[in-house]
């Protein structure tokens, strides 16, 4: 039996699937990993926790094919955008990797956007505005505080780009995880050698970019004989959304993915060359070729629900998804703005916090959660409302993510956007879209018609609307919370 492995390594774990050439899972391991904050709002990782959770997994991965017979022909890795990586000439990690939720660098931020002739120019050469969370300020922080550091750097690399060298000792990257550095010119699909140039990166410090269906070379000897994948191929892979929405087949202009986890996302597929003009949505290159796909990001959904039953309430989530059904839409006039740790769709406002707003003694507890339901929905209803001012044409939505679970969100959602929300029926998230790449390396398929042919619907939920009439007028009111609110955030 041929099977395939999917590695996802994220920030707070490496998850690997083992799956067959249809698309079945047939084991699945998971590694934690450490978190390392210096200071305040800095948050570091050291690559070699990543390539220990990473061993360990391909190692338990290999084991279970063994034990079926099987052989792993491949593995493709999907991984955190954005986080930097530093290494010199020997390959040797100089620093821990700063991370894509790091916010060291505001200043780096404002002097590029600067020194590239302001945001609107920025957004017209990279498709982005210059965030604290992109690598490129990343790097310029880096040159700027740690010079003998920055002296010594042979290559910058990307969290799963590091991971595919350990296993091949080959450096490469690909279009979806390179559109994320605010280097790249997603329009055109290439590093963008102007920005390099006004900001004095070398050119040849990044990574060759390769499809993300391309083989970046075979597990080395050594490696492949302490894991057991003795002529297993390495695939390119992809940045951790790109391959969530490969791996629920929202692969064509008209699909949708919303992934309601810790944070959200609304990511949708286009064949355009354009981005949001006010750099409201990202705009990045997809793991399928040619393919790019604007995406919408709260910073915390389901996180802000978890943030309330940790602190004030003691009942699970089956409970309390069947009490907050109860409660009628709007709340009993209770709004939640979900900006617990600032926002970046549609406000790209991190001075913003949560608000609860409209509580009188009438209110239950159970008005209140529902306010936060509701707030995290509005949230990535905000998202969808800009891809419709866009002129993104929406035919089919479908849901990942731990929030996925609620019958609430999914029937919240549905709702207010209006769509039919289709949950799938294998919903591993990142590393199935990076399991599709590493069968689309070897088989020569496209990654595509893969994800279309192992794609299955587990349930629907269909849009009542009357419902989305009473949300809408919520919505209006949540809306006009933040602006009335938004100085004050600032105070």
């Amino acid at each position: 039996m041929r099977t395939f492995v999917g590695l996802d390594v994220g920030t707070t774990g490496v998850k690997g699937i083992l799956v067959d050439e249809q698309g079945n899972v047939l084991a699945v391991e998971n590694e934690r990993l450490p978190l390392i904050t210096p200071q305040p709002a800095w948050a570091e990782q050291d690559p070699y926790d990543w390539w220990e959770a990473v061993k360990k997994v391909l190692k338990r991965l290999s084991e279970r094919a063994r034990s079926m017979n099987a052989r792993i022909e491949s593995i493709a890795t999907s991984g955190q955008m954005h986080s930097l990586v530093v290494i010199d000439r020997g390959g040797k990690v100089l620093r821990n990797a700063i991370l894509w939720c790091d916010q060291r660098t505001h200043a780096e931020c404002q002097e590029a956007t600067e020194a590239l002739g302001g945001e609107g120019n920025v957004l017209k050469m990279v498709g982005n505005p210059i965030l604290t969370g992109f690598t490129l300020p990343k790097i310029l922080w880096l040159r700027k505080n740690e010079p003998e550091v920055y002296e010594k750097v042979y290559k910058f690399m990307l969290p799963k780009d590091f991971i595919n060298y350990m296993l091949t000792g080959n450096i490469k990257t690909e279009h979806s995880d390179a559109s994320g550095t605010v280097m790249y010119d997603v329009s055109k699909m290439d590093w963008n050698l102007d920005v390099l140039r006004e900001l004095k990166i070398p050119a040849g410090m990044l990574p060759e970019i390769f499809p993300s269906n391309g083989v970046v070379g075979e597990v080395k000897p050594d490696v492949a004989e302490d894991l057991g994948l003795k002529g297993t191929l390495v695939v390119a892979g992809g940045a951790d959304n790109a391959c969530a929405a490969l791996g629920i087949a929202v692969t064509d202009p008209g699909d949708v993915m919303v992934s309601l986890g810790t944070s959200g996302t609304v990511v949708a597929p286009t064949v355009s060359g354009s981005p949001d003009p006010k750099g409201r949505v990202h705009f990045f290159a997809h793991t399928v070729p040619g393919m790019r796909y604007h995406m919408g990001v709260m910073l915390t959904a389901t996180y802000s629900l978890e943030w309330f039953k940790e602190r004030f309430l003691n009942e699970g989530y089956e409970e309390i998804n069947d009490e907050v059904e109860k409660v009628p839409i709007g709340s009993n006039g209770v709004l939640f703005l979900p900006y617990l740790n600032g926002e970046r769709t549609p406000h790209r406002d991190p001075y913003a916090r949560g608000v609860f707003f409209g509580i009188s003694s009438f209110n239950s507890k159970w008005d209140v959660v529902r306010a936060i339901f509701e707030g995290v929905a509005f949230g990535i209803k905000d998202s969808f409302d800009i891809l419709k001012e866009l002129g993104v044409e929406i035919e089919s939505v479908r849901i990942t993510g731990g929030g996925s679970k609620s019958k609430v969100w999914n029937k919240m959602l549905a709702d207010m956007t209006g769509f039919e929300i289709e949950k799938p029926y294998v919903d591993e998230g990142a590393s199935y879209g990076a399991a599709i790449l590493a069968f689309s390396g070897v088989s020569g398929e496209h990654p595509a018609k893969i994800s279309k042919s192992w794609y299955k619907v587990k349930s629907a939920t269909k849009p009542d609307l009357e419902n989305a009439e009473k949300y809408n007028l919520v919505h209006e009111k949540f809306k006009k919370l933040y602006f009335a609110l938004r100085d004050m955030f600032k105070e």
